[in-house]
């Protein structure tokens, strides 16, 4: 696709044996570092579109709040963002007991933690973000997976528990997020 500069973020996913102990923020804001170095060079940014699948989209919001609360640079790139696909985002938390089973005693406990259904932490970041999306007028396409994942029984030896949905229908998408006028909301299921 001529004209198109795709750019990819990467971050630890590993749960098991990890010592990493980032938050949602400290990751969002990498996010954010990697647009400003990205985009630093170029004068006039072409408009950014966030394609991003489950955690990713968690980030995805966490920068969008970061920029909006920055200044100069940040606010410019901000404006520049005009939507995104996002896949599976737990918007409203997840299933984590199985996952948590994983964690329990590591330092990433908290990141899991704050991905659950009751997360206080993903209720304020979904309001914050549907505010700002709806000021900026993204363009915002939900999807969310229809078949459920085997969970794991044993940390020590991954062996396959019972099958869940870790990120249910309403929780993957942001009923709240204003579309740009005209434009009218577009969810996939």
């Amino acid at each position: 696709m001529p004209g198109v500069r795709a750019i990819i973020f990467g971050y630890e996913t590993n749960l098991v044996n990890s010592n990493s102990f980032q938050s949602l923020e400290d990751l969002g804001s990498h996010v954010v570092e990697l647009l400003k170095l990205c985009l630093s060079q170029e004068g006039l940014m072409k408009p950014v579109i966030f394609i991003a699948h489950s955690l990713g989209g968690i980030l995805f919001k966490e920068a969008v709040v970061s920029l909006a609360h920055g200044e100069g640079h940040e606010t410019h790139i901000l404006s520049r963002v005009i939507g995104g696909v996002l896949f599976g985002v737990p918007s409203h938390g997840m299933e984590t007991e199985a996952l948590m089973t994983m964690v329990n005693g590591q330092p990433n406990e908290n990141l899991v933690q704050d991905l659950d259904r009751d997360s206080p932490h993903l209720r304020s970041l979904d309001d914050k973000f549907s505010g700002i999306a709806s000021l900026q007028k993204m363009t915002l396409f939900w999807a969310y997976e229809t078949r459920t994942t085997a969970t794991v029984a044993v940390s020590g030896s991954h062996q396959k528990g019972v099958h869940v949905c870790f990120i249910s229908a309403d929780s993957s998408r942001n009923k709240k997020t204003v579309r740009s006028p005209g434009l009218g909301p577009r969810e996939f299921w």
